[in-house]
């Protein structure tokens, strides 16, 4: 039968295993059944050519049943069940069987229309993502307002909003003040409230306040554009179950086409029994062995469950990282970004004994003048506010996972944890190590200013924990994901923040390298494991693990590094993914499952000769349409 997954054979898009949406009308279904009618009348009231209603009834229904299963073979895709319900049709008509053919072929028609509408609904979701782009956009130039169509906007255009509003373009706001619904993008169930300098992207729906943006991306390259891409895309990364089940099939047709063969002719032949009863049963055969719903009882749930998770905020770029999701069994989260703010601020500056903190300001901001990282930017925001003035220090070197040093004045400064200045041989008096240990104990991340063989003195900097972070992580626990916590911070750090949001398991102090080797150790153990971060740091622990989960609100890294993106930085996304893929593989599993059994009922029923043709026909279309009905049902998690 049909299925959502309509790229597995390149440039036949409609087709699976031979089959194409050939039921977009009801005209096959309605003629046949009139027919099927007008034969069983004219039977019972004795009329001789009776039969010619329900050959006019077969020629309806199987016309294009049949070209659709000849173009298939014709373009290579193989002898799928168009193919095969058109010669048990015209076999049944061959022995005169008039009103098993016309109910053969009718009833092939019911099935793939009702199969059609149903896996619509999948197809559905992925249209509607398309469609919440507006098709114009109005551009201010000068003091006039020019209305184009939404595909002509180029970055630098000023666009204009009016409340109520879809904005058509991504880009920053440069005048006005509204609340935006950005639900519809990036799942935030709760209106943002924006003002100049805010981003916003095209597809979210302005609230009461008109707003001017400066668009920042061509048409085709916004937020919304690479969601509708990348969920297009994912429906054709196939996953493995999928695999398995597609690597069956490729056997199991030609074998089923040889079994029916061999039970139409060689049976009766080794017996000694009639031809006409074998070869009604070796055609009966052709139709239950067609493997219709079982191919189709992975792709329509994985479709459906990625259009599902898009709608709320979460791309999850194929079946196979859907089906990873389902099997995860623990899952680590960066700290700084991740489950905390990432927004670091300066809380204390302590001077060494003979210094200040303007001296320990200036030092360290003019090391860090040309850092990105986001205690660099914590401590040169925290210098302007105070008024320190410096400069950028030459011959900067950053020192991953321990700090920066520079030249400032010609003197050599070192600016990071202990150990770097450890490693450069600069002492740390007594009492500001007892400071330091303090601050660390209330989970503050300790920064050090050194120069000469002496530190300078040192910058306490925090970083609040996200709100949802305690819920989300126990939303995990409880539905038995192992958490864990991976951190560059210092170990006292790293446990006042473990505390504060309830986590027993943290591994602190971690360079990038150490925290790939930690996600393998989680593999030994929990098999499938999940790595949440920010998308740009993190990338080489993202890869490392099975799924890697990327936060960011429609950053270019986010949605383009990692295997699943959330599109905002809400925590609790996480638990509500995985729980996602848990339902798609409960529902792939009952759809294989089901397909299987009920493939093989059939296959003992026909050798019994229990199951006519048209009822073999019905269970087959019953079996595709119950799976996809079945795996639609993901559309509704919650």
């Amino acid at each position: 039968m049909t299925t959502p997954n309509e790229h597995d054979h390149g440039e036949r898009g409609h087709e699976v295993h031979g089959h194409r949406h050939v039921a977009s009308s009801l005209v096959p279904v309605l003629v046949g059944a009139l027919g099927i009618g007008i034969g069983f009348l004219l039977e019972r009231l004795g009329v001789r050519w009776y039969w010619a209603a329900f050959l006019a009834a077969a020629a309806v229904a199987g016309y294009p049943v049949a070209r659709e299963g000849i173009e298939a073979l014709l373009a290579g895709a193989g002898a799928g069940i168009n193919l095969l319900t058109s010669v048990a049709g015209a076999g049944a008509l061959a022995l005169g069987q008039w009103s098993e053919a016309a109910a053969v072929l009718t009833l092939f028609s019911v099935g793939q229309y009702l199969e059609d509408r149903a896996s619509d609904r999948a197809r559905k979701s992925i249209r509607d993502l398309m469609d919440l782009s507006p098709r114009t956009a109005r551009l201010k130039r000068g003091e006039d307002l020019v209305e184009i169509p939404s595909s002509e906007v180029e970055p630098g255009d000023l666009v204009m909003v009016f409340p109520g509003e879809r904005i058509s373009a991504d880009g920053n706001v440069v005048s006005g003040e509204s609340t935006v619904d950005e639900a519809p993008i990036t799942g935030e169930s709760v209106p943002v409230d924006k003002s100049p300098g805010d981003q916003v992207y095209a597809g979210s729906i302005n609230g009461e306040g008109a707003l001017e943006v400066l668009s920042t991306r061509t048409a085709e390259d916004t937020t919304l554009s690479r969601i509708v891409a990348m969920v297009e895309g994912a429906q054709y990364k196939k996953a493995k179950s999928q695999r398995l089940v597609d690597a069956f099939a490729r056997y199991w047709t030609p074998g089923m086409m040889v079994l029916s063969l061999a039970v139409a002719f060689v049976v009766p032949v080794v017996i000694g029994a009639p031809f006409r009863p074998w070869v009604y049963k070796g055609l009966t055969v052709l139709i239950v062995s067609c493997p219709c719903s079982l191919v189709i009882s992975t792709p329509v749930t994985v479709v459906a469950a990625i259009a599902r998770a898009a709608r709320n905020g979460v791309l999850i770029k194929g079946g196979v990282h859907l089906e990873d999701l389902g099997r995860v069994g623990a899952v680590a989260f960066d700290k700084t970004g991740t489950l905390t703010h990432g927004r670091v601020t300066v809380e204390e500056v302590v001077p060494a004994e003979g210094s200040s903190a303007a001296e320990v300001l200036r030092l360290a901001a003019s090391v860090e003048a040309r850092s990105e990282h986001p205690l660099a930017r914590a401590i040169l925001t925290e210098a302007t506010k105070r008024g320190v003035a410096y400069e950028a220090g030459e011959h900067f070197v950053s020192i991953r996972g321990k700090g920066a040093k520079a030249r400032v004045q010609g003197h050599n400064v070192h600016v990071g944890n202990a150990t770097l200045l450890r490693e450069a041989d600069i002492q740390v008096a007594g009492a500001l190590e007892d400071r330091a240990a303090a601050l660390r104990q209330r989970g503050q991340t300790v920064v050090y200013a050194g120069t000469g063989n002496a530190a300078t003195g040192l910058i306490g900097l925090s970083d609040t924990v996200r709100e949802e972070s305690v819920k989300a992580l126990g939303s995990l626990e409880k539905s038995g994901v192992w958490v864990t916590m991976l951190t560059g911070d210092e170990e006292a750090t790293a446990r006042a923040v473990a505390g504060r949001i309830g986590l027993s398991s943290y591994r602190a102090g971690l360079l990038p390298g150490d925290k790939q080797n930690a996600i393998a150790d989680l593999r030994k153990k929990y098999q499938v494991v999940a790595m949440v971060g920010d998308g740009i740091n993190d990338a080489p622990s993202l890869a490392a693990a099975n799924v890697g989960i990327a936060m960011g609100r429609g950053s270019d890294v986010a949605l383009e590094t990692a295997d699943v993106a959330l599109l905002t930085n809400d925590l609790a996304k996480v638990p509500w993914s995985i729980g996602l893929g848990r339902r798609a593989r409960v529902l792939i599993a009952q759809n294989v499952g089901l397909s299987v059994a009920l493939k093989l009922a059939a296959l003992l029923l026909v050798l019994g000769g229990i199951l006519p043709l048209w009822l073999a026909v019905l269970a087959d279309s019953g079996a595709a349409v119950v799976v996809t009905l079945n795996g639609l049902r993901v559309l509704g998690y919650k």
